[in-house]
């Protein structure tokens, strides 16, 4: 009889291939996902230095590394801290709520649709006004090389701009190397391989903090994935990038994270 494994752990030893778990960054997760999935009462309130620490701590994450990790980000604006006694309550500044739902489709959303069609456009060169270089970014096109952008919806009127659409979505191969390079292939194959291992009875029979450390290591990969492929409906037509589907499904099984409200 096969030993029943601890799911955490396994996900844990897995995923530590592909991420350091830069400390200042799983507390971003953290909060965005407090701000964005959490209940009221916790989108409110924010969460204690003590609950914070307790599931960082889970993640094999020392509490001199966490106080390095809030002070940066108090520094840096991210995150606001109020006293409540004896007690230190952390929220994301208002700034920092609006950086987090910005990106909130690309990591919670569902994946787009595959493009009915591609628009190329090359700018002319030695262009010094870089408006052209926003209202491109701005209408969803990716950079392919220096001055030729790809697009899947209608490209913005541009001043001696070249054009070109195609309704053939497939894309040569260096094109989805370049928009999605090896190294996020191998990330997303790790992540798909640390899901595999998880069983359904595993997931229920958590413990509270387990259930919320596991949520919380699951969707800090996920985010740096998410946020590092393009916001072009790629996903669709590359088999490789699909785990988008097989992470929400465990998102979902786990359920929100669950922080006990702060009282004052």
């Amino acid at each position: 009889m096969m030993a029943q494994t601890d799911p955490l752990q396994d996900i844990l030893a897995h995923l530590r291939d592909s991420s350091d778990l830069r400390v200042w960054s799983v507390i971003i997760t953290l909060m965005g996902d407090l701000t964005v999935m959490g209940a009221p009462e916790a989108k409110a309130s924010g969460v204690s230095g003590q609950a914070l620490g307790q599931i960082l701590s889970s993640l094999g994450i020392r509490p001199e590394a966490t106080r390095v990790a809030l002070h940066r980000l108090r520094k840096d604006g991210w995150i606001e801290s109020t006293r409540y006694g004896r007690q230190s309550v952390y929220h994301l500044s208002q700034d920092g709520r609006a950086q987090t739902q910005a990106v909130a489709d690309r990591v919670y959303g569902p994946a787009r649709p595959a493009p009915t069609q591609w628009h190329l456009i090359a700018l002319a060169p030695q262009v010094n006004d870089d408006s052209s270089f926003d209202a491109l970014m701005a209408k969803g096109f990716h950079e392919l090389t220096p001055g030729v952008f790809l697009g899947a919806g209608a490209p913005p009127t541009l001043p001696d701009a070249l054009s070109f659409s195609d309704t053939d979505i497939a894309l040569p191969d260096w094109v989805r190397q370049h928009l999605a390079p090896q190294k996020l292939r191998d990330d997303i194959k790790l992540l798909q391989t640390a899901i595999s291992r998880l069983s359904g009875e595993e997931l229920t029979g958590l413990t509270t903090l387990d259930r919320n450390a596991l949520r919380l290591v699951l969707l800090h990969e996920w985010r740096r994935i998410a946020l590092r492929m393009p916001e072009l409906p790629v996903e669709a037509i590359c088999p490789d990038l699909q785990v988008r589907d097989d992470v929400h499904k465990v998102l979902d099984a786990l359920g929100p994270l669950q922080i006990e409200p702060v009282l004052a």
